[in-house]
């Protein structure tokens, strides 16, 4: 009996250990690779199936070296709740530096959640660890993300003081490439508050040092700043220079160089060389605000050209961008919801789990020695512990009713399905508030409030463009089902479909396509059949915003 207790309890440690030693080798690979092949740790570390099931220690260190590549590779850091209980296991067991960098992806992780107090804490704790061990290049990142979030919040002194702490202690660490960087940041906050003469000053020590230390792209980046600063001085010359710099450094990512060269020209009411340039921006980029900003910069050119029509398409190209940008946008920030949700409720899971695992290996124990004492007591056959066995079955009992009571499943919540469903209302009322407060819809419904004789009150080819124009901003979707029209709808069915948006009247709907009401309502019918609409409770509108 003794050998089946022993036997049990080597086998529940020798598969907890063999399972600790493969993911250990896994992570010391990974560490082998986060500084050189980035992509590769990665690939490892999601090789690790359950982290969050680890124990604390092992936790912690897939915790920061998922950081690590995340920050090497520019992707989001581990959640909050991930980070905060790998802080709390360094804090304990850990270095001074690992407890400074821990600190500063937990604050990394609170900006990307955009909760800014709870990350300037962070911050603020993991800089006083990072100083009290004279960690100086730590310290310095830690500066430089605060002055991030000043950047975010508009505290343009409180930036400018940080971006200045951590060129100190770059420099004190002797992180020459970062402390370059810093003074480009230093750059910035002096060129957003007008004060360019003294920028220049900055940028220009930060284009001598990067030009010495840097990485082609970040040479190139410097020198687009460079342009930037010698544009606003009104350098043109000088500003053509350092943006053609930027081009010949970086061709991987040339299409913001190209587009600032536009923006110059422009800017200089040069507009045949800023179109050139508009037109060469057009190419594959990493930065996904330049195909937007180059739209912009087109409708501008071709505004100032007096060309309404190519104005007007570029115009129209930018909205749909911007929409199709806050639509993804908005998907993503759904889904991340959908995996935090996930994740809590996965970990709660995992500790029930745990408890439970624990609790049957105590229970293990416990039967085993009940066992064994039930048969010393039976082989002495004394009546005192007799008494002593039924009392250990009593307790024996209450165990494995306490087991049963514990291990019972927790019911899942409808949490996120209950703020997927707010936010899609939220958006739908902010999308009917602002086609109401738009100027064209105003002027239509005041057009067709009354008949005025001997006035043309029928909506002009204009007031269809404002209209049609406003409803793909608001209603991308709808716009493109009526452009392509797979129910062959007619002009006039098409013209009832986006009046439909405004929830007119018939009368109201027959001044402006100046027809009689009886004509509206007919054509009002067609459409319905041709979108084989049959429940009379559901209006045209209705029907197409589920588009």
């Amino acid at each position: 009996m003794k050998n089946n207790l022993l036997f049990i309890l080597l086998f529940v440690v020798f598969f907890s250990c063999r399972n600790n030693q493969t993911t250990h080798h896994l992570l010391d690979q990974a560490e082998s690779f986060v500084e050189t092949q980035p992509d590769s740790a990665q690939v490892l570390l999601d090789s690790i199936q359950t982290p969050d099931k680890l124990n604390d220690k092992l936790f912690a260190r897939w915790c920061f070296l998922q950081s690590k590549t995340a920050d090497k590779l520019h992707k989001d850091m581990p959640y909050v709740e991930q980070l905060s209980r790998a802080l709390q296991w360094y804090t304990k067991h850990g270095t001074t530096k690992q407890q400074a960098w821990t600190g500063l992806y937990l604050g990394r992780s609170y900006a990307e959640d955009k909760l800014f107090i709870p990350a300037t804490n962070a911050y603020s704790e993991a800089l006083e660890i990072a100083l009290n061990g004279h960690i100086y290049n730590v310290a310095g990142y830690i500066c430089s993300y605060m002055g991030d979030l000043y950047t975010y919040t508009g505290q343009r002194s409180e930036e400018r003081r940080k971006f200045e702490e951590a060129a100190d202690y770059f420099k004190k660490a002797g992180n020459i490439r970062s402390y370059a960087f810093a003074l480009r940041d230093i750059c910035i906050t002096y060129y957003l508050d007008n004060s360019s003469s003294t920028a220049l000053n900055y940028i220009l020590k930060a284009d001598s040092i990067i030009s010495e230390v840097g990485s082609i792209a970040e040479k190139a980046e410097i020198a687009n700043n460079l342009g930037n600063i010698y544009e606003i001085l009104g350098e043109k010359e000088k500003a053509k220079q350092y943006f053609l710099k930027s081009m010949v450094s970086d061709r991987t990512n040339i299409a913001p160089h190209y587009l600032a060269l536009s923006s110059l020209y422009y800017y200089n009411d040069m507009l045949d060389s800023a179109r050139y340039y508009l037109k060469k921006a057009d190419c594959p980029t990493s930065n996904q605000d330049t195909p937007i900003d180059r739209l912009y910069m087109g409708y501008l050119i071709e505004k100032d050209a007096k060309d309404t029509n190519k104005a007007l398409n570029y115009l129209e190209q930018y909205i749909e961008a911007k929409d199709s940008l806050y639509n993804k946008e908005m998907q993503v920030d759904i889904i991340d919801a959908e995996k935090r949700h996930n994740l809590t409720v996965l970990l709660k899971q995992y500790k029930d789990l745990e408890i439970t695992e624990y609790f049957y290996i105590i229970l293990l124990c416990i039967s085993a020695i009940i066992i064994l004492t039930i048969y010393l007591l039976y082989q002495a056959k004394n009546n005192y512990q007799r008494k002593a066995l039924e009392q250990k079955e009593i307790k024996l009992n209450e165990l494995e009713l306490e087991i049963q009571q514990k291990s019972s499943s927790l019911e899942g919540t409808k949490d996120l399905q209950i703020e997927a469903k707010k936010t899609k209302e939220e958006l739908c009322t902010l999308r009917r508030n602002t086609f109401q407060a738009a100027s064209i819809t105003k002027r239509i419904k005041k057009l067709c409030k009354n008949v005025t004789p001997d006035k043309e009150q029928k909506l002009t080819d204009k007031d269809w463009n404002s209209l049609i124009a406003l409803i793909q901003m608001l209603y991308p979707n709808v716009a493109t089902f009526i452009k392509e029209n797979p129910y062959n709808l007619t002009d006039t069915e098409k013209k009832i479909c986006y009046l439909s948006f405004l929830q007119l009247d018939v009368k109201a709907e027959a001044i402006l396509l100046n027809i009689t009401p009886n004509s509206v309502s007919k054509y009002r019918q067609r459409a319905r059949q041709r979108l084989n609409l049959t429940n009379q409770d559901t209006t045209i509108y209705d029907h197409l915003i589920t588009y």
